[in-house]
């Protein structure tokens, strides 16, 4: 009799549970017409699923992560791209809407470079956590539903890479202005048109890659991953943002400061100690460059700033208005100890 019983049980929990994933097949062609955005978290059960409805030829939706070593002489960054790239500020299209990039910093100032280009993208998203996969690259990345790991796995003949990317995260996901906590609907809007969400905001990152012609990469230090899209090419969504994370004693700390083409500053700050969230909000943080070209509001032609005991590094990406550093960074709270650490920091900025 329990057998009997037993087994219709098991049926029916496997497709509850078959219910509450979602797969998404996103083709290499642009769709037709205006394209929906998911912008508050009750949209969707999922933290880390795509946000868009259907890729336009005026939208995007991307996967970021990126790692640094601890003491900042070794970088990598890794994009999972679902954008026509001139949505982005790219001079040129790539013939498909679906690309990623790998894009590594040495100690030595070597810097390597691969761009692939895929077929269609398959996006398992659920409770068993997600799986993003760029057909014909040899990209994958996953992670699990409680956002604590993630990993990048790429097997690229083509491209000449081969190894993994992994992250522990040590610091709690959060929204722009608010901590991620299941079942809450808040906004993910970083502007009217984009949103952004921040699953791994820190972590204990772990690379190991074998990249032709240049040799082995391996170190261990800091992991990050967000995700933002977007309704309107990023060139008329935002006149320019400064972004970065870094890791420093028992600190997580990241923030976005953008400024639009009306004049508005809009301000992101988030701020982790041993792996609790001590604050996250909209207000209360101004990022400013310092130094050198320490010009604000930026404009296209205002050089790179200097300070921040950071060192300069411009990855030869094919489009204008991109800058990103690697570095040091130093801090702590006002008469306590102060920490030093490892951090990425990234400037983008438009002129239409």
């Amino acid at each position: 009799m329990k057998s009997f019983f037993y087994f219709p049980l098991i049926l029916q929990l496997l497709l509850f549970v078959g219910a509450f994933a979602v797969t998404k097949i996103i083709p290499t062609d642009p769709g037709i017409g205006a394209t929906t955005a998911q912008f508050y978290s009750g949209d969707s059960p999922f933290f880390d699923g795509p946000k868009l409805d259907f890729v336009n030829g005026t939208s995007f939706d991307w996967w970021y992560f990126d790692a640094v070593s601890s003491d900042g002489s070794y970088q990598l960054t890794i994009t999972f791209y679902t954008t026509v790239a001139t949505t982005l500020g790219f001079a040129t299209g790539f013939g498909t809407t679906n690309f990623v990039t790998f894009t590594a910093m040495y100690p030595n100032g070597t810097e390597y470079q691969q761009f692939g280009f895929a077929g269609p993208v398959v996006i398992s998203d659920g409770l068993f956590g997600i799986e993003g996969n760029w057909t014909g690259t040899g990209f994958i990345f996953s992670g699990t539903a409680d956002l604590s790991y993630y990993r990048i796995d790429i097997d690229s003949p083509a491209l000449g890479i081969e190894g993994c990317m992994e992250f522990n995260s040590v610091a709690p996901a959060h929204y722009p202005a608010n901590p991620y906590i299941p079942g809450e609907n808040v906004s993910m809007h970083l502007s009217p048109v984009i949103g952004w969400a921040n699953a791994i905001p820190d972590s204990i990152a772990t690379i190991d890659f074998k990249l032709s012609g240049v040799g082995v990469l391996q170190f261990t230090g800091s992991g990050y991953h967000d995700k933002n899209w977007g309704i309107e090419p990023l060139p008329q969504a935002v006149k320019s943002w400064y972004w970065g994370h870094g890791h420093l004693g028992p600190y997580s700390i990241v923030w976005f400061d953008t400024l639009n083409y009306d004049g508005t500053e809009k301000v992101n700050g988030y701020l982790a100690c041993d792996g609790k969230i001590i604050g996250v909000s909209a207000s209360g943080l101004t990022a400013r460059p310092t130094g050198a070209n320490s010009t604000y509001p930026p404009t296209s032609t205002t050089g790179n700033p200097g300070g921040f005991h950071i060192v300069a590094w411009e990855p030869a990406l094919p489009v204008g208005g991109y800058t990103r550093w690697v570095g040091q960074i130093t801090g702590g709270f006002v008469g306590q100890k102060k920490y030093k650490g490892s951090s990425v920091w990234e400037w983008i900025r438009f002129v239409l």
